[in-house]
């Protein structure tokens, strides 16, 4: 799923403008959360052990891999860095639940 604004930065005349491409762009990023949370938990049923659902070597890595693309991309890495870990130790944690279900 690709953002297609309505206005560019450079089109919009106002606030309200401005705001409605935000919220667009913060909705289209929940969204593709959601589909990323729908990989991860179907991701548990190749796990075997719940140090496969941690995958702390591919957590750390993972992590890293965000904070370069966020500076390539202008971002502070840390801030991705940090964001990121937040999201996954929460999809981790939900995967968890997922896989001791199973």
């Amino acid at each position: 799923m690709k953002y297609n604004p309505i206005k560019s930065p450079e089109q919009c005349q106002n606030m309200h403008d401005i705001r409605m491409e935000i919220d667009n762009i913060d909705y289209t990023i929940i969204h593709l959360l959601s589909t990323r949370f729908e990989y991860v938990k179907s991701a548990s049923k190749f796990k075997t052990n719940t140090a496969d659902v941690e995958a702390k070597a591919r957590f750390d890595s993972m992590l890293e891999q965000r904070k370069e693309w966020a500076g390539k991309l202008g971002l502070d890495g840390e801030v991705i860095k940090d964001l990121y870990s937040n999201l996954v130790n929460y999809f981790i944690s939900e995967e968890l639940k997922h896989f001791n279900h199973k």
